[in-house]
């Protein structure tokens, strides 16, 4: 397993993607910074660490969909797959190894994203309070979802670009249908599972989840279900499918 995963990280670490993905987030929050400090007097730092980790949470989202999808899709456009498959690992193994450098990958951007806010905010007034860094923190499981969700879609379709817009159609497609439905008919939004992805709701927008009758716990719950479901159907489809061209 060790080596695979050094495998997936030299992949990963000696392309361009890492350094533009690092250099947005830092942006972005430079970005929160200066616009803040444009205004009257000193800003506060829970807001500053807020808005900036939001912004570039957001970005996180989206690169950590398309490094997902370049994962297999790449390894297919290089025909390098077939050479993989046939080393003395299992595919499970294989794809275990894959799934483990996506999540890594992601929270380590995320730490990255973090440390960069928090560093910015202490020269500025205030301190950012643990009721301002658990939302953040929780955050965090919208992009573990995508992840599995992505890796998914990437065993099934050869195309990166293709398993992007799935992913991308798929998550904002169902929160906006979800969204419409919480204030007709917020028995059915409860069960559309990108409404729960992102449990930092719960401490931002608390109402929106009441109106749905839905708690944190039953927000785990089903997200963690789906999530072991998708790894299910991805295992069984990357153990039986030849990925011929």
């Amino acid at each position: 397993m060790r080596s695979l995963l050094s495998n997936e990280w030299m992949k990963w670490r000696r392309t361009i993607k890492p350094y533009v993905a690092l250099g947005v987030y830092t942006a972005i929050i430079l970005i929160v910074y200066a616009v803040l400090a444009s205004g009257d007097g000193t800003p506060e730092a829970a807001s500053f660490f807020e808005f900036s980790t939001m912004g570039a949470i957001a970005f996180l989202s989206i690169f950590t969909i398309v490094f997902t999808a370049e994962m297999v899709g790449n390894e297919l456009k290089f025909d390098t797959l077939k050479h993989l498959l046939m080393s003395p690992y299992s595919r499970d193994r294989i794809l275990l190894s894959k799934l483990v450098m996506a999540v890594l990958v992601m929270l380590l951007q995320f730490v990255f994203i973090l440390v960069v806010a928090f560093g910015f905010s202490l020269t500025l007034d205030g301190s950012v309070t643990w009721e301002v860094v658990r939302p953040i923190l929780i955050s965090v499981s919208g992009p573990i979802f995508i992840i599995f969700l992505t890796l998914m879609f990437s065993v099934v379709f050869k195309s990166v670009g293709v398993v992007i817009g799935f992913t991308v159609l798929a998550n904002f497609a169902s929160s906006i249908i979800g969204g419409l439905l919480v204030a007709w008919k917020p028995e059915l939004a409860k069960w559309i599972v990108f409404l729960h992805t992102d449990l930092s709701i719960y401490d931002v927008n608390p109402e929106f989840m009441k109106a749905m009758d839905a708690t944190m716990g039953f927000s785990i719950f089903y997200v963690a279900l789906h999530i072991i479901a998708f790894y299910l159907i991805t295992a069984f489809m990357f153990r039986s499918k030849t990925f011929a061209e």
